[in-house]
């Protein structure tokens, strides 16, 4: 659940993961190096705000539509992407956060979730 809204929202397994582990900023940082100038990124609470170079903007309930989106949009090339967190990510996916493990770096983090983005 989400602490700062009235009555709590649910927010999915990764937003809570990135949460619980302190990464928000480090993962912000890490998609806005993957879209590079293409489109701006930024976070409020959350939610993820992409917005394009013509100045429109979307916002996503959580990381993992924002993933999508950049994917769906070609604005991340997956095919370039190294999978080297493939085994951790999967962890982060069936366990979410409850485990005793380090958690995963931040590019790694992003690495996996953008390879395991659903296209359109």
């Amino acid at each position: 659940m989400c602490a700062g809204c009235p009555g709590g929202r649910a927010v999915s397994k990764l937003t809570a993961y990135i949460n619980l582990h302190g990464m928000k900023p480090a993962v912000l940082a890490e998609l806005r190096r993957s879209v590079g100038g293409r489109a701006r990124i930024t976070v409020l609470g959350d939610q993820w705000v992409l917005a394009s170079r013509t100045g429109v903007q979307k916002v996503f309930p959580d990381v993992e539509t924002l993933a999508d989106a950049l994917v769906d949009q070609h604005l991340v090339d997956r095919r370039v992407l190294p999978d080297d967190g493939g085994a951790e990510f999967e962890r982060i996916l069936d366990d979410g956060t409850h485990h005793s493990a380090a958690p995963i770096d931040a590019g790694r983090f992003v690495r996996g979730l953008l390879l395991s983005a659903d296209t359109v």
